[in-house]
């Protein structure tokens, strides 16, 4: 009771002493001292009302050692958030305080874990490593933060491999604090667990590896970091560039390469951005020569993303390479400033119109042409009269300038020997004339009318339909010694999908337009769900193809588009005389085609219009090639998906193509029947049940398809019809047709189970494989001959 009262006096004393350095205070401080480990609840009870000043934190700090430690850390369990602070501070204070009996405080429910990791934070110079870590796993996430960073402080390369555990745990912030923990240390070891952990699932732990080995400043080379340009976070794929370029490994540019051919923009985009960075003269001209191995839809790309991504750095090489010895350079080099917006590229374009290749002369044309520069004029006219071999493409690059200067000596190229000269001329001509022209060209026209043969006229017809659509002049329709010129030739492009796809890409669908100085659009073939299919001159390899392009609805979906490289990767894998080949999946500006080879036809669509087929043996025999098509995909394990006679192209010799493999396939998402675009994947008159209900789809889907259309060849109508594409679905899952029997008693027996076979709703009831099906068709039609 004494030693009690005599510590609440000498409290009180410096409590309300008014000068914290009077000898009273002086004295009572003293004798608190003496009165040892008794005093000091009373003096931590004091603390309450000293918040002021560390008179009393200063004296608990002196008469802390391990005999009183135990008060001390009761008090850490005090609600009073005065009397805590005090506690916490005298503590960290103490010069004989051994902090690691503390670490077990954090996981403490009774004390305050802040209060710890203050005490902790100021002596951690005293504290044991192993002891923090292994409490790892145990501390609550609000004082998490503050235990790793506490963890940062002490931790040495003692105790990596209990840091290393943190990589392995459960808990992703554990693995992300595991990540920084180990970046303080330029090491090997420190360098592998980094790169294990760029393939962590969780992004937040990726981000960290990747901030890691940056901190740590060890060796390491570019491939792991590079495969997380493709990462789908593109945080994550924000900090693989920033690493790339803060580390720049000796082989990030070389490696780069398969970046640049990636199949999203965002990859390709990425890649340029580090090569924007970090790219040398030397180094981009050995990335350069790299390709010369690659396909060239691989080179294409990469030179696509070079041009219209890269920088100053990256184009100060590319001009350097346009004057390089080599060929292959020089070819790719014109190849990017055929895409790039950099404004120094016109003065190296011109004078690369007197390259001694000939691949180079007519690219750098092309791009003049699409600069819509007229200074270039001067250097067209020099090289249509040097290089005989490039006067097309000079030609056309001086139609695209619209400079009359062009006019006369184009004028002498109507006479050429050469037919794609004369035709270029023609339709240069056409494009450059004025009104009061017209007349004039036309008599030239007519010379050249007089002269020669079919093809001749033909491209007089097509110069001759073009001035009326420039001039909308109709007394030049008619040329002396023509015929009159056939308006349907012009291209009729539906108002809906035609503006809308102009519109989406900046792109003229006009007849006569070249497209990415390639394509050149001669008519529309017609339009489907998945957008506008042109017939068009590959001008490169003189080749007439198909482009389909893609309607902006599927265009503007990044996984549609993302899914069409995808498939398209097996389609065009299918050669076949009974398959049409699909080539390549193209981009022009912010719209998208595929190419495919041409096939002169018609539809059996179009036949089906006109009724059932009366000649049955003609039918089986198309039949036979259309199994014998849909076959070589299915063995590829490519299922078509949308089957219809729109698919089905047959020419004047009955020679069968199926066309669109790998189409609906693309456009869809996840096997559903509507895409996120709206587009319906397949058509719904010919849509298999488990197309409808939403289900996977397998090769006996195309087996249905195939029925549906076998049903209306010989009955002359669809199974199923209705006054919406719901209401037919609906009758394709209840799957109740009418024997075709019924509508054409003429149909055999046998035919008839073959169809119904080949339509059954449920999958195990259908023909197990196409050649099942071909082989009963194939024993009807030998049967039908003999």
């Amino acid at each position: 009771m004494l030693e009690s009262f005599k510590a609440k006096k000498a409290l009180e004393t410096i409590l309300f002493a008014p000068d914290a350095n009077s000898p009273d205070v002086r004295d009572a401080v003293a004798r608190l001292k003496d009165l040892g480990g008794g005093a000091i609840p009373k003096i931590i009870d004091a603390l309450q009302y000293n918040h002021k000043n560390d008179l009393l934190e200063n004296l608990l700090a002196t008469m802390l050692d391990r005999n009183s430690e135990s008060k001390f850390i009761r008090a850490l369990a005090t609600k009073d958030n005065y009397i805590l602070a005090g506690v916490a501070r005298a503590m960290a204070k103490a010069p004989r305080l051994n902090p690691n009996p503390l670490i077990p405080l954090l996981i403490r429910s009774d004390v305050s874990k802040a209060a710890v990791l203050f005490i902790l934070q100021n002596t951690r110079a005293r504290l044991d490593p192993k002891a923090l870590l292994k409490l790892v796993g145990d501390i609550d996430r609000e004082n998490r933060q503050a235990y790793f960073r506490l963890l940062e402080q002490v931790v040495t390369e003692s105790v990596m491999p209990e840091v290393e555990t943190f990589c392995d745990n459960e808990d992703p912030a554990i693995r992300q604090a595991g990540a920084y923990l180990l970046s303080k240390f330029s090491l090997d070891r420190t360098r592998d667990v980094l790169l294990r952990l760029l393939d962590d699932e969780h992004k937040g732990v990726r981000i960290q590896a990747l901030e890691g080995l940056v901190r740590s400043k060890v060796a390491v080379s570019a491939g792991p970091i590079l495969r997380l340009l493709r990462d789908p976070d593109m945080t994550v794929q924000s900090k693989a560039i920033e690493a790339l370029t803060r580390i720049n490994p000796p082989d990030t540019v070389t490696l780069l390469i398969d970046a640049l051919q990636d199949q999203s923009e965002y990859v390709r985009r990425a890649a340029v951005e580090v090569l924007n960075e970090i790219g040398t003269d030397a180094a981009i001209k050995d990335l350069i020569q790299a390709l010369k191995d690659k396909d060239w839809w691989v080179r294409v790309r990469a030179a696509d993303a070079l041009g219209h991504l890269g920088g100053p750095r990256v184009m100060d090489a590319i001009f350097k390479l346009i004057n390089d010895e080599d060929e292959f350079l020089r070819r790719t080099a014109v190849e990017i400033l055929n895409t790039t917006k950099d404004p120094r590229a016109f003065d190296y374009l011109v004078k690369a119109l007197q390259d001694a290749d000939w691949w180079v002369r007519e690219r750098a044309a092309d791009a003049l042409a699409a600069l819509s520069d007229k200074r270039a004029v001067s250097g067209l006219l020099k090289m249509l009269d040097q290089y005989p071999e490039s006067r097309q493409i000079a030609i056309r690059a001086l139609a695209g300038l619209g400079d009359q200067r062009a006019v006369q000596p184009i004028l002498g190229n109507l006479q050429n020997k050469d037919v794609a000269v004369r035709k270029e001329a023609l339709q240069a001509l056409a494009a450059l004339a004025t009104g009061e022209q017209a007349d004039f060209i036309r008599q030239e026209v007519a010379k050249l009318l007089r002269v020669s043969a079919r093809d001749v006229h033909d491209l007089a017809d097509e110069a001759v339909m073009t001035l009326v659509t420039r001039l909308g002049d109709e007394t030049v329709i008619t040329a002396p010694g023509a015929g009159a010129a056939d308006k349907t030739s012009l291209i009729d492009l539906s108002p809906g999908a035609a503006d809308s796809l102009s519109r989406q890409a900046s792109l003229s669908l006009e007849p006569g337009t070249v497209l990415d100085n390639r394509y050149r659009l001669i008519r529309r073939v017609g339009e489907g769900a998945f957008g506008i299919v042109m017939l068009v001159e590959d001008q490169m390899v003189k080749e007439q193809i198909i482009l389909k392009f893609l309607n902006p609805r599927v265009a503007s979906d990044e996984s549609v588009v993302k899914r069409f490289v995808h498939e398209l990767r097996y389609a065009r894998k299918i050669t076949h005389e009974n398959v049409i080949r699909i080539y390549d999946f193209i981009t022009f500006n912010n719209a998208y085609a595929i190419s495919m080879e041409y096939f002169a036809s018609h539809s059996l669509g179009v036949e089906l219009k006109k009724g059932p087929f009366t000649d049955r043996q003609r039918a089986l025999r198309i039949l036979q090639d259309i199994i014998t098509g849909i076959s070589v995909a299915h063995r590829a394990n490519v299922v078509h998906r949308d089957l219809k006679p729109a698919n089905i192209l047959i020419d004047d010799d009955d020679h069968v193509k199926v066309v669109d493999f790998g189409l609906a396939a693309a456009a869809s998402s996840s096997d559903s029947r509507v895409t996120k675009s709206g587009v319906l994947v397949g058509t719904p008159t010919y849509m298999a049940p488990e197309q409808a209900r939403g289900q996977p789809i397998d090769l006996r889907t195309d087996i249905y398809s195939l029925g549906v259309i076998m049903y209306e060849m010989f009955t002359g109508r669809p199974p199923y019809t209705g006054n919406d594409s719901m209401a037919i679905l609906f009758k394709h899952v209840e799957g109740k047709p009418t024997p075709p029997r019924e509508l054409k008693p003429d149909i055999p027996e046998v035919l008839e189970k073959i169809i119904l076979k080949a339509m059954a709703v449920d999958r195990i009831d259908r023909y197990q494989s196409i050649e099942a099906l071909g082989a009963d068709l194939r024993a009807l039609l030998e049967k039908e001959v003999n």
